[in-house]
């Protein structure tokens, strides 16, 4: 079985879903070189113009995009932006509404936004940039997709040992000793709205791990063992790799699942 803790930062990184690629350099050139550079303050929200109209690169700080749901009892999909990355590559070729969509300003940050009409442009200026582009966003809402069946297939205790993951390796946390540092401050109320479930339901998760002797506090940062990614896979949705492809966190909780049937070969009986 593959085990995600014995990959190379290069595949850790692609392991991660909760947090969106780091902008290839083809496409950070075009975006600093083309664009126009705005600073927001903790709490504020990218105007809706902006949004429908740009591609928005965060350079420091840190965003928060929100996605509005229909359910009353979990209202939000929030997606944590670290920098070096675009918020989405929403709306590439239409301007579209944006109604369901937010950015809010989590920590005081620098945004360099670009005018969709440029991209547009390269269809015509530069095919190949254009083709990276469409290339990139095609990713990108893969991995949103894999998120999203991620949180709604997971259970809570998987989702937080996932976003720890992603959170060390998005940091470019070395994997070297048996304690990890996220060398970045969460509130309780931000981790519960990314996972999708309750501040009561983290804080009892928590408290679980604290007890486990799994995760600590130390200057303010969490503290991660990395016993706790002893059972993680390296594929988002849980799935061991091509040649198993049956779902560690599903076999945990449901010993008889339908992955586990469907893997079963298939005998038939032909009558002559």
């Amino acid at each position: 079985m593959a085990l995600v803790m014995s990959l190379n930062s290069d595949m850790k990184s692609k392991s991660t879903i909760f947090l969106p690629e780091v902008v290839k350099p083809e496409i950070m050139n075009f975006i600093k070189e083309h664009g126009q550079s705005i600073s927001l303050k903790k709490g504020d929200l990218v105007p809706k113009s902006i949004l429908l109209n740009n591609f928005i690169y965060l350079k420091s700080g840190l965003l928060f995009y929100i996605k509005r749901t229909n359910n009353y009892t979990k209202p939000k999909f929030v997606n944590v932006i670290t920098p070096k990355r675009l918020t989405d590559y929403h709306l590439l070729l239409e301007n579209n509404c944006t109604c369901c969509k937010s950015i809010k300003v989590a920590r005081d940050s620098d945004l360099i936004v670009v005018d969709k009409s440029l991209i547009k442009n390269l269809i015509k200026d530069d095919i190949e940039l254009f083709t990276q582009f469409m290339f990139d966003a095609n990713y990108f809402t893969e991995r949103q997709t894999a998120l999203a069946i991620f949180l709604l297939t997971s259970s809570p205790e998987d989702k937080l040992i996932k976003f720890l993951f992603d959170m060390l390796v998005v940091y470019k946390t070395e994997f070297s000793s048996p304690w990890l540092t996220i060398k970045i401050k969460l509130t309780r109320e931000e981790i519960a709205d990314i996972l999708h479930i309750s501040v009561i339901k983290l804080d009892l998760m928590m408290g679980s791990l604290k007890k486990q002797g799994l995760v600590t506090k130390q200057n303010g940062l969490l503290c991660v063992n990395t016993a706790l990614f002893n059972e993680l896979s390296p594929c988002p949705l849980g799935r061991e790799d091509a040649q198993g492809c049956k779902s560690n966190n599903m076999l945990k909780f449901r010993t008889k699942n339908m992955i586990e049937i469907n893997n079963q070969p298939l005998h038939i009986k032909i009558k002559q």
